[in-house]
């Protein structure tokens, strides 16, 4: 298996047809895969058309070989990609997303990005990310103990959330299911997240951008919400209040309209 694993949701409202919807590609985070979005899709569906891919290693894409740079991550996500979609990342996901962006600009339309930041971990001139020392000792502990490592991040995605506890029996159930990721590609998407820095690829962006943060979030501080138009001063920003690093899953509503609304695909 070389290709990613990819599931379509066809445009269900009467105004549109399946060939002049909008289409929307949603990447999901480190640990998860597709099914994560399964409450947020049927939001999207009535105005377009949506794609579902399963990163490399994760979900129903555990068997694709894991690779070792952003640029082939994203590469992968474009051979299975429609033509001019709207790319929407989510953590790991924006990074990818991203930098699917900057390296296809053709097929992208619109570029949204769900609690991500181009620069994830903390570093001299960037205070608006996690701390080093907070972010380090997960990628050492996945080293000796797997599973309480992903225990650990689910949980810490779900802290200060409005429906924490909800939020987080459907991360644990998501993540037990098709199958666990692989190895690889939970060292190799710490790693692309604790050194990769967009922020010049960020400030390239010609397409219009989209930032969805949570107001509680453990991982993205909302303090990115000031500090991104110093990078990108055209750059769309909302903050999504009492919703922590899964805005799509504790404010479905709010995350949808906001999407909706700014590819102009609302009713």
């Amino acid at each position: 298996m070389n290709r990613l694993f990819f599931q379509d949701f066809p445009c269900t409202g009467n105004a549109n047809t399946n060939t002049d919807a909008p289409v929307l590609v949603l990447l999901h985070g480190w640990g998860m895969h597709s099914g994560v979005w399964q409450d947020f899709i049927p939001l999207l569906t009535p105005f377009t058309q949506v794609r579902c891919i399963d990163l490399p290693g994760f979900g129903r894409s555990a068997a694709v070989e894991v690779p070792d740079s952003l640029e082939d991550w994203a590469d992968a996500v474009h051979e299975v990609m429609q033509a001019r979609a709207v790319v929407v990342g989510w953590s790991l996901g924006g990074l990818i997303a991203l930098m699917l962006a900057a390296r296809y600009p053709q097929a992208v339309s619109h570029l949204v990005l769900i609690a991500a930041n181009p620069c994830f971990v903390q570093r001299e001139g960037w205070d608006a990310a996690m701390p080093a020392e907070l972010f380090t000792p997960f990628a050492q502990a996945l080293q000796q103990d797997r599973d309480t490592t992903l225990k650990r991040f689910l949980a810490l995605q779900c802290r200060g959330s409005v429906s924490h506890k909800q939020d987080l029996r459907f991360l644990q159930a998501c993540a037990a299911q098709p199958q666990l990721p692989s190895s690889s590609a939970l060292c190799q998407g710490l790693a692309l997240l604790e050194k990769s820095d967009l922020r010049v690829l960020l400030a390239a962006m010609s397409l219009p951008v989209l930032f969805l943060l949570g107001e509680q979030d453990a991982l993205v501080p909302v303090s990115l919400a000031q500090s991104l138009p110093m990078v990108l001063p055209d750059v769309a920003v909302q903050v999504i209040p009492e919703a922590a690093h899964l805005p799509f899953l504790s404010h479905l509503q709010s995350c949808s309209d906001a999407l909706l609304k700014f590819i102009g695909a609302s009713a």
